[in-house]
């Protein structure tokens, strides 16, 4: 019984790991996609409304954006492990692990309007089928948890940018998202059971500075993205009077209640501060570098805040998790060659999980990433238009640094005599359309 409920009580816990946003992972649109968050941002690319709001101020006309992209995932297969124990209440047991995740695929959207000295900026991402779409994991199954759930939600952004003095540019978007709270009382019973449940769902904005100086060929720019965090709160009482005993002198009816807190992160963006420099040459080539600062630290694993409480004796075990701080440089290239313009870039995506072979299995280890891609301007998109039609085409490839993990404990969930690799790729494809009017 004491299994059931233990069972019964996590299944009702929505328990999220490290998942952050398509922006962040991918980018929105394809030129930015393949800078991977480098400078080169001095068109009037909606997408910098996300990036970098400051450079709307470069819009002078009326820009729309369209675009479609999906993702690709092939991770190293985690076979003959430790699957269940008698920690998860099971008797000890083999097997693989589902590392073939669901596929990521939607669309972008943006537009940029001008309004005497300001532009308006309007940038997003929708995930193809839903809004959003959370699947959760226990805690000890391994998971490569960057890429688990990490970018499937919608993201709507939203800014203005203005040019403050000459050559000099600020910025500041919102990023909007959801935070939502339920209570659930169940009456567990023989005869009539029942479940209540109340729900809110709030909205709240993340918000995004940006600047930029422009000094002769050269472009400085700077940005700060607050902290981003889907969280949910989720109390629920449990009246277990299917065990309820009768006094036999007072006749008073008594039954055990469980009950417990949880608060969770179903998606998370870590606070981040970025600085970039831009070299724009006469032959239309502009090179970009990048350094940003991702204060993953301050997130706290999300099932830590669960507690049980009556029937006494019940528990949970919880990983003692701990993120750490990481640097993130980028660079990208732009150049035309005749009527086209080549893009190529590259980021590196240290892990950010602390002592995960001890802890968790939290599956985190270095990424890279290289992105190429090409835009090519068609005067009437094959008579369609009348105004000239941008097409913008590009390709990513986050490569996972192999790492060897091995658990010290023969009887946790994850262990492998010897241990295992871990290793794999992602490969991520876009297609934008953009126009002036």
């Amino acid at each position: 019984m004491r299994v059931f409920l233990i069972f019964f009580g996590l299944i009702c816990l929505l328990a999220a790991k490290i998942f952050a946003s398509q922006p962040d992972t991918y980018g929105i649109g394809s030129r930015v996609s393949v800078m991977t968050g480098a400078s080169n941002l001095t068109k009037a690319d909606p997408a910098v409304t996300y990036e970098n709001p400051s450079f709307l101020s470069h819009a002078k006309t009326i820009h729309v954006s369209f675009g479609a992209m999906t993702t690709f995932d092939f991770f190293q297969p985690i076979r003959d492990v430790v699957v269940q124990n008698e920690s998860t209440g099971k008797s000890l047991q083999y097997g693989d692990i589902q590392t073939d995740y669901t596929n990521l695929s939607g669309v972008n959207f943006g537009l940029t309007l001008p309004i005497q000295k300001i532009t308006l900026g309007v940038t997003g991402f929708m995930p193809y089928g839903s809004l959003a779409s959370v699947n959760t994991f226990e805690n000890y199954i391994p998971v490569y948890g960057f890429y688990f759930n990490r970018p499937k939600r919608f993201a709507l952004i939203s800014g203005v940018g203005v040019e403050l003095f000459e050559n000099f540019s600020l910025g500041i978007s919102g990023n909007f998202y959801l935070k939502s709270g339920a209570n659930t009382k169940i009456n567990l019973n023989n005869e009539n059971s029942t479940v209540d449940l109340a729900m809110d769902i709030k909205p709240a904005v993340s918000p995004i500075l940006g600047a930029n100086y422009t000094w002769d060929s050269w472009v400085f720019d700077a940005t700060y993205h607050g902290e981003l965090n889907y969280a949910m709160t989720l109390q629920s009482k449990a009246d277990l009077t299917f065990m309820k005993s009768t006094d036999e002198d007072t006749g008073e009816v008594s039954f055990p209640v469980m009950s417990f807190l949880t608060q969770t992160s179903m998606f998370y963006d870590p606070q981040m501060i970025g600085v970039g420099v831009t070299r724009l040459f006469t032959n239309g080539l502009s090179l970009g570098f990048k350094l940003v600062w991702k204060n993953w630290e301050k997130y706290k694993a999300s099932f830590s805040k669960v507690e049980f409480s009556n029937p006494e004796g019940m528990s949970t075990k919880i990983p003692d998790i701990h993120f750490k701080d990481i640097w993130v440089p980028s660079v990208g290239i732009e150049f035309p060659i005749q009527k086209l313009w080549m893009r190529t870039g590259y980021r590196f995506e240290p892990e950010h999980v602390k002592d995960q072979e001890a802890n968790s299995n939290f599956l985190d280890t270095h990424v890279h990433v290289l992105a190429m891609g090409f835009g090519y301007s068609m005067k009437d998109f094959f008579g369609f238009f009348e105004n000239p039609i941008d097409i913008d085409i590009h390709g990513q490839y986050h490569k996972l640094t192999k790492k060897h993990v091995e658990k010290g404990d023969s009887q946790s969930v994850g262990y492998k005599q010897g241990g295992f690799d871990i290793d794999g790729f992602v490969t991520h494809f876009g297609l934008s359309f953009s126009t002036s009017l």
